[in-house]
């Protein structure tokens, strides 16, 4: 049997004294220090709409601060457990595939997730770290998965018909890898992990690398679950797009390398989340492109917002040695 282990240097526990007899349930991110403060905003969605649940989150990371370790350390309680898994050098991914700028490294650690935790629980749920819980997830937390590995949300039609002649897998049924429900009993008995190490790495570039892989080696053993529990979203600097939303959304996930805590972004679910986080005495990032700062002048100069719009539109023009 695959042993992941080997790749994890150290683990970190961060607990109080669970409420007794209560039943607790498993959430896991991966993520590096760049992602640390998203991560402890979605943590922190998470807890503020699932205030009656004991939840234990496992957090997969290759560097991060030790302030940040602080921050995360806030968030433990008595319905709360934080425990820190770090990668080693032994985990590697063929960069051939991560061919999209926006992945990384870490996109592939869900691969590994399922096995380190397979003797701590029988399901867990992985997300990713730009996703905001907006209501809560008892459903989830309690779904069947029947006899299949995995409980998923089906990806939108463009991802469909961008994959449907590059696998021999039905396009139909494929998913997004960034909320996924598992069961890891099957996982480990299907040798999951093993075969998507062993896939990533083989030599060939797939272009949505890990989810990729995972929709190929699941085909068939997949729980369709409501779009609610991973609801895609593309956001513009003001961010409008969050008010069309359907009020039954319980995961939103913001897609693309748009982020929502970047200062050049007018989301008001994130800065509602991010304030009731650790992290809201920090100062967000302020852009990934250059061009973002000239777009949200723009945008502020339209509201009226004079002295925010001159302010960005200033960084646009001094900030040109290290943004896009």
């Amino acid at each position: 049997m695959f042993n992941s282990e080997k790749y994890i240097s150290e683990v970190q526990v961060f607990s109080q004294t669970n409420k007794k007899n209560s039943e607790v349930i498993n959430i896991a991110l991966a993520f590096d220090n760049n992602y640390a403060m998203p991560a402890g905003v979605t943590i922190s969605s998470v807890i503020c709409n699932n205030p009656d649940v004991c939840l234990c989150f496992h957090l997969f990371v290759n560097t991060i601060s030790p302030d940040n370790i602080e921050r995360f350390k806030r968030l433990v309680s008595d319905t709360c457990c934080i425990k820190i898994y770090y990668l080693n050098d032994n985990f590697q991914i063929n960069s051939e595939t991560l061919v999209l700028n926006y992945l990384s490294i870490m996109s592939c650690v869900r691969f590994i997730i399922p096995d380190i935790l397979k003797e701590q629980t029988k399901q867990f749920i992985y997300m990713d770290s730009d996703i905001l819980c907006l209501k809560s997830m008892n459903t989830l937390f309690h779904i069947d998965l029947a006899n299949n590995i995995a409980g998923v949300v089906s990806d939108d039609s463009v991802m469909k018909n961008a994959i449907k002649d590059l696998y021999s897998i039905n396009s139909d049924k494929y998913f997004n890898a960034g909320v996924l429900v598992i069961n890891t009993q099957l996982w480990a008995i299907n040798n999951l992990t093993e075969k998507c190490m062993k896939m990533i790495n083989d030599g060939n570039i797939y272009r949505f690398a890990d989810q990729d892989v995972l929709n190929i080696l699941l085909e068939n053993k997949t729980t369709l679950l409501p779009i609610k529990y991973n609801t895609k979203i593309h956001i513009s600097v003001s961010c409008k797009e969050e008010q069309l939303i359907a009020p039954y959304t319980v995961l939103l996930h913001y897609v693309t390398g748009y982020k929502p805590w970047y200062q050049t972004f007018d989301s008001n679910l994130f800065k509602k989340y991010f304030n009731l986080s650790p992290w809201r005495d920090t100062k967000r990032p302020l852009a990934l492109k250059r061009s973002w700062l000239r777009h949200f002048a723009k945008y502020n100069f339209k509201k009226g917002k004079i002295a925010t719009a001159l302010k960005f539109y200033y960084l646009y023009l001094t900030k040109k040695k290290f943004l896009i």
